[in-house]
């Protein structure tokens, strides 16, 4: 047991002493050359860790970017839903907005009830320009009251009517007419319609003149139609210098092929 124990002491000295001796000899510069050789030596045999070191950093690098890509990316599509979110609800809301403002463009000074009614077909008894709508004297609705559209725009007026439907004549139809007036330069005429194919503006004053592209309103003399509803533009003047009256072809305002809804002015004030 002695034995072991000074072997083991022998062992911990020798290892003090050989660090005190290479202390020595690099204090004064005697291990310079066998470092050097030492690491000459060590540079090939070291190197393929480094490499191997370098491409696992890499591949380590590479999948935390890889992670911070998808994280990102989760990140704005979420982001994106919820923009796409608050722009469908801003859109919807714009939307309603949109038909508030179109009905209140609707109630003019003059209105003071209406009706809305769907477009549910035609009349198949005349080669006219009639429409047919889902409402009918169980709402009020009357001939020669004034249909029309949201925004203030002339359609027509009833021309007959039952419990729960009516009839529409258009504007364009050669057998209907309305008191009307220009928007700025304030000539009153009558719109008649040009055989389902357009509007001419009647009874105009030779005196007077009108400029190209003016609006066509309303005038309100109709009694069941209010004043300032908008029926078209002038386009072109079509009446000769013989006739006692100008007459000037109008554009009208509106599709007829795309009404769906319309309204029913009811009663003025």
């Amino acid at each position: 047991m002695r034995k072991r124990n000074y072997s083991k002491f022998y062992i911990l000295g020798g290892l003090v002493a050989a660090i005190i001796l290479l202390i020595f000899l690099n204090f004064f510069g005697w291990l310079e050359w066998p470092k050097k050789i030492f690491l000459k030596a060590a540079v090939p045999i070291l190197k393929p860790f480094e490499t191997a070191g370098r491409k696992t950093s890499g591949a380590l690098s590479v999948l935390f970017n890889i992670k911070s890509v998808i994280q990102e990316n989760s990140k704005l599509r979420q982001e994106n839903q919820e923009l796409i979110l608050k722009i469908s609800g801003l859109t919807e809301m714009a939307q309603e907005n949109k038909i508030l403002r179109q009905q209140l463009q609707i109630e003019s000074p003059l209105v003071s009830k209406m009706v809305q009614a769907d477009l549910i077909g035609f009349d198949p008894g005349n080669i006219g320009q009639y429409f047919l709508i889902g409402t009918g004297t169980d709402n009020g609705v009357a001939p020669n009251q004034g249909v029309i559209l949201p925004g203030g725009f002339l359609v027509g007026k009833v021309v007959e009517t039952k419990n729960n439907f009516s009839k529409v004549l258009e504007l364009t139809d050669s057998d209907s007419s309305v008191f009307a007036l220009t928007q700025e330069t304030r000539v009153g005429g009558v719109v008649r319609g040009d055989h389902g194919v357009g509007l001419i503006l009647d009874m105009i004053p030779p005196e007077k003149e009108i400029k190209p592209q003016e609006l066509i309103i309303s005038s309100g003399l109709d009694g069941a139609i209010p004043k300032g509803l908008i029926i078209g533009q002038v386009d072109s003047k079509i009446s000769t210098e013989s006739e006692v009256f100008q007459r000037f072809k109008i554009k009208p305002a509106i599709n007829y092929n795309e009404i769906e809804t319309v309204f029913v002015v009811l009663g003025n004030k």
